[in-house]
């Protein structure tokens, strides 16, 4: 009888323990994998362990292809190409995109990047620019703007150009016939001399999203290579 109550009394003081310093790693999380890409902590797959990385880093896996859903919108994902745990990014590309013809991704709501979110992402403005669609009504022949008028199926008389917006750009070079029909990242920091099928190319290798302000604003930390935790 006195041996129970000793075990009795051990568990009592380990469950004291986690209470009063929560902070302890409980979670011994292994790695999931998705086609070429291995899935490991902060980001997760659904079928993993719910104390194993966190909910709005998780990926989707099917036919083993890693895809980011979207939050904005429930008809459109990217594909994931590439993971940094160390860096907190991934490189997605839009799964709408053509792979066969010039496509311009239109869903994209207007608003002012960098506050465009992707769940616990935002475009990392290291690497990206911010590509805009244009419709206009005139010509353009500045070379800051690309013809991309034949990477759409509109029927509208106006002409359409890819028109990149970074550091750079001044507002006087963007022309007041224009109007900015779409806007997407897109790592580029130049498009002069570039043809509307070398855009569509470079839009083919994505763009990168970088998960670390969502992080750290969520005092989130790893308390060994294996878990994470939420600082106290």
């Amino acid at each position: 009888m006195l041996v129970r109550e000793k075990i009795v009394a051990l568990f009592g003081l380990m469950a004291l323990s986690v209470s009063l310093f929560p902070d302890t790693c409980m979670a011994d999380c292994v790695p999931s994998s998705c086609g070429k890409l291995t899935i490991d902590l902060p980001f997760r797959l659904p079928c993993d362990p719910k104390e194993c990385g966190h909910p709005e880093y998780e990926l989707v896996c099917k036919n083993n292809r890693t895809t980011l859903p979207l939050k904005f919108t429930t008809n459109q994902n990217f594909l994931v190409e590439e993971i940094s745990r160390e860096n907190l990014t991934v490189r997605v590309v839009d799964a709408s995109l053509d792979r066969n013809k010039c496509s311009i991704p239109y869903y994209y709501p207007l608003v002012k990047f960098p506050c465009r979110t992707y769940g616990a992402f935002s475009p990392a403005l290291t690497t990206n620019s911010i590509m805009h669609v244009l419709n206009c009504r005139m010509p353009m022949s500045s070379s800051l703007y690309v013809y991309a008028s034949n990477c759409t199926d509109s029927s509208s008389s106006a002409h359409t150009y890819f028109f990149l917006f970074n550091s750079q750009t001044k507002i006087s070079d963007f022309n007041e016939s224009c109007r900015i029909e779409a806007q997407f990242p897109i790592m580029l920091s130049n498009i002069s001399g570039l043809s509307a099928s070398d855009i569509h190319l470079k839009m083919l290798m994505g763009f990168e999203l970088d998960g670390r302000f969502w992080f750290h604003m969520n005092n989130l930390e790893y308390c060994s290579s294996r878990s994470l935790r939420e600082k106290m």
